[in-house]
Formats: C-alpha cells, sequence, structure tokens
C-alpha cells in the first residue's frame, strides 16, 4: 500500500544528477519529436478549432500555442498544445500501459516554464520524471482498460503525468505532489466510442489530460487536497478503472529500471499498434518492385485486438483512416507513407487506396501480442511472406538524435525557416545549459507564409 506517497516521493526525490545519462538522451529525442508533431498538428482543422476555443477564453496569458503566433492562459496553452502534440497520430506511444507521454507531459511543463522562469536541467529533470510516473501508472492500469474497459487509456492515464511533469518544475513537496495525483485522478476521461466513426474526440482527450494534469497541480499548490491512495485505493484509479489492475507496477524498482525506455516514437502518421506490419509493407515496396496495381490479394495475420479495433476498410474520416490497418497498409504500398500529409481528404477517398485496401484480408491469432504479425502479399508475378516483427522508432530500434533531427526537419518544413528549423534542434540539443527553458516554444512561432 502507499503506492501513490511512494511515487510522489520519488518523483520529488530525484533530481537531474540522479537521472542516469541514456535516460537525459532518451528524453531529448522525444522532447524534439513531440514538437515535431505539434507542427504538424497544429495545422489540423480539429486543433485550430481548439486554438480558437483557447483564444476566445485565455487570450493575453504568457503562454505560446506552439507552431502558432498566438499567447493564452496556461491552462489554455496546455489544452491547446497537447491536442496539437496528439493531433495527427505522430506522438509517441508506451504500448504495455496504453500511454501518449509526450502530449501531456510537455504542454503541461512548457506552461510552466514560460509563467515562472525555469533553466534546462530542471526542465529535462521534470519531463524525465513526469514520463516515468504516467507509463507507470499506465501499466498498473494495463491495456485492459482500454481493451476490455472502453475507456481510452491516454485520456484516463494522462493528467497524472501532465500532474507529475508540472509539480516537479514547479518545486511541489511530496504531500504536494500527493495532492496533485489525488486530484488529476478525478479528471481521467475519454471513451473509445471514437473509434466507430473517426470523431475528432480523440484528439481532444489528451489535451484536456494535459490540461488537467496542469491544473491539478496549480490547485495543489495553492492547498486544494486530494485522496492520499487515488492510485491503489479500493475506490482508486486502477480499481475502478482497470479490469486486470496490478499496483506493483508502480513502484517496482523504481528509480533502477525505467519505463520509458519502452516509449515507442512513431514513423508514420497512423495508429501505432500495427506500425510493424506498415514498416515491413514498405520494405517490400522498396525492395521488391511489385507495383501497387499487381497487387491481388494481402493476407495479414495479427493479435486479435487488432483485428478487432483495427478492421475497417472503407474509413470516412481521416482518423479513421489512421486507426485502420488495411487502408494504411493500402496507403504504405501506394503512396509515400513517411510523409505525414499523406493521410488527407484526397488520399481517403482515392480510388486505387480504396481498392486496394478492400484487398487486406486480416486474421486473428492468439499468439500474437502487441503489435508484431506476418503478411503475405499474393500478385501476378508470385507470393511474398514477410514477418513484421519490428520497425524504426520501436525500443529495439529507437531513434538517435541525429535520425530525430531528420524527421524534425521533415516535419517542420512547412511552418519553420531553415535557420529556425537548425535553432530549435540545437536548443534541445543542449537544452541542459538553457537558463530559460521556456524561451524553447518562442522558437516554435512560424515564420513560414503558410503559417497556421
Amino acid at each position: 500500500m502507499n503506492e501513490t506517497r511512494q511515487l510522489a516521493a520519488f518523483v520529488h526525490d530525484t533530481s537531474y544528477t540522479d537521472l542516469p545519462p541514456e535516460v537525459i538522451e532518451s528524453c531529448r529525442v522525444f522532447l524534439l519529436d513531440n514538437l515535431a508533431s505539434a507542427l504538424v498538428g497544429a495545422q489540423t482543422p480539429w486543433a485550430k478549432m481548439v486554438r480558437e476555443l483557447a483564444e476566445e477564453n485565455g487570450a493575453g496569458g504568457p503562454c505560446s500555442i506552439l507552431g502558432t503566433r498566438e499567447v493564452v492562459s496556461a491552462s489554455y496553452a496546455a489544452l491547446a498544445n497537447g491536442t496539437a502534440i496528439a493531433g495527427f497520430e505522430t506522438d509517441q506511444a508506451f504500448y504495455p500501459g496504453s500511454c501518449h507521454p509526450g502530449a501531456v507531459v510537455l504542454p503541461a511543463l512548457l506552461a510552466v516554464a514560460q509563467s515562472e522562469v525555469i533553466d534546462g536541467r530542471r526542465f529535462m529533470e521534470a519531463f524525465a520524471l513526469g514520463y516515468e510516473a504516467v507509463c507507470r501508472i499506465g501499466l498498473a492500469a494495463g491495456r485492459a482498460v482500454e481493451d476490455k474497459a472502453g475507456f481510452h487509456g491516454p485520456g484516463t492515464n494522462g493528467p497524472f503525468g501532465g500532474a507529475m511533469g508540472a509539480g516537479k518544475a514547479m518545486g511541489l513537496r511530496v504531500e504536494g505532489l500527493v495532492n496533485a495525483l489525488g486530484i488529476a485522478g478525478s479528471h481521467g476521461a475519454g471513451l473509445m466510442e471514437f473509434a466507430r466513426e473517426g470523431a475528432m474526440t480523440k484528439r481532444l482527450h489528451l489535451g484536456r489530460a494535459a490540461q488537467t494534469g496542469l491544473e491539478s497541480a496549480l490547485l495543489s499548490e495553492k492547498g486544494f487536497t486530494g485522496p492520499t491512495t487515488v492510485l491503489e485505493g479500493e475506490k482508486g484509479f486502477l480499481n475502478v478503472y482497470s479490469p486486470t489492475p496490478d499496483p506493483t507496477k508502480l513502484t517496482e524498482d523504481l528509480g533502477k529500471e525505467w519505463l520509458l525506455f519502452d516509449i515507442s516514437c512513431k514513423s508514420y502518421a497512423c495508429h501505432m499498434s500495427f506500425h510493424p506490419i506498415i514498416d515491413s509493407a514498405v520494405g517490400f515496396k522498396e525492395a521488391s518492385g511489385v507495383e501497387a496495381g499487381e497487387i491481388e490479394r494481402v493476407k495479414v495475420v495479427t493479435n486479435p485486438t487488432v483485428v478487432r479495433k483495427h478492421g475497417d476498410k472503407t474509413p470516412k474520416t481521416i482518423l479513421g483512416a489512421q486507426y485502420s490497418l488495411p487502408f494504411s497498409l493500402a496507403i504504405a504500398l501506394i503512396r509515400d507513407v513517411k510523409n505525414p500529409a499523406v493521410f488527407s481528404e484526397s488520399t481517403l477517398w482515392d480510388k486505387d487506396v480504396r481498392t486496394l485496401a478492400g484487398r487486406v484480408a486480416l486474421v486473428a491469432r492468439e499468439t500474437y501480442g502487441g503489435p508484431m504479425g506476418e503478411i503475405t502479399i499474393e500478385s501476378a508475378g508470385g507470393e511474398y511472406r514477410l514477418k513484421a516483427r519490428d520497425w524504426k522508432g520501436a525500443p529495439s530500434n529507437p531513434y538517435t538524435f541525429d535520425e530525430m533531427s531528420d524527421k524534425f526537419r521533415t516535419y517542420a518544413s512547412g511552418s519553420l525557416s531553415e535557420d529556425r528549423i537548425e535553432k530549435v534542434i540545437g536548443k534541445v540539443e543542449n537544452m541542459e545549459d538553457e537558463m530559460d527553458a521556456g524561451s524553447l516554444a518562442l522558437l516554435l512561432t512560424p515564420d513560414m507564409p503558410n503559417e497556421a
């Protein structure tokens, strides 16, 4: 028992010098990846709607909406930036715990950094500990929160990550962090029903989690209290939200084994659960010389959850396309799926993509766990069998900082000048030396003609 307090004490007691160099380097990669996602996500219709709401209700504050020239209150900046980072299926995921740490920790932390001056070491310290906290809470709840109960996992665990990232940066003491967790526990929300129609609510869940996580820390600072057993209690988060909770995961090897090493970065703007399959298809297209028009049938054998949740062959929205394994696979075989802009309205209704998606058959196999599978491609020239086990961005094949810098250059090219892009990369690379970490957000102000 007392896991909530133990986790809060760990966040409080751990300083920058306690963090292994590998943790700092991973967080540097994650930070740059989040900024790339924010610039892409800021261009979407749903992010613009949320931004309008933020401008109408939080105008005049000190905090930047990334990818724009707007400044609003800390709370509304967290909402808008969380929505943008998670807005186009490009943000990181911790698959075992159904978490999206970057979209909840960074917006809350950045709002603190722009509201009060904090240095780069404090920023990276809070970033890493917010990540680790939300991953542990997600793992303790397990994927059953989403796969069985029907809640959107990241929407339920996200406020805790935002609260810990912001609370650490604010310098809350242990009791303050305990209360921040307790308050955040009453904000977890998000229903998976969005997947049925590809509704925009999915985009909002993480923005709201970042916002309420930040507000939980701010309320705690004022003396507002929350339940001190919010995670492990009989009516606490784990027991209410999860059919299969395991509170031991909250503190097991805490500080010795870092779950954030198991976070995956995305190479494609679609659901992470089938990234290995998309990656295999990309490799096949590049190596085989087989034209998409020659493909007669595609069979994918993967885990039953992926088949059940991601089998729609005729999506009607962009989110539906990004959630559809057959449709994303067809895009990968026909278009340049490495470019996030390929998930567009024109692609959604492209006749060739829809025809090929209709030729994809999904087969469930219980022996497959996580995002793995086998692909059989039948064409006029023969049959090809592919194993889908890994992809660029997986924990077993992580991005280096240089590789993530190249990804950032691609994602930012429509918003920032080459000079501004290199300044962002340089600032992230040397974040520990920054005296004002919040100044990073100012470099994300667009300076291209087609700015958001």
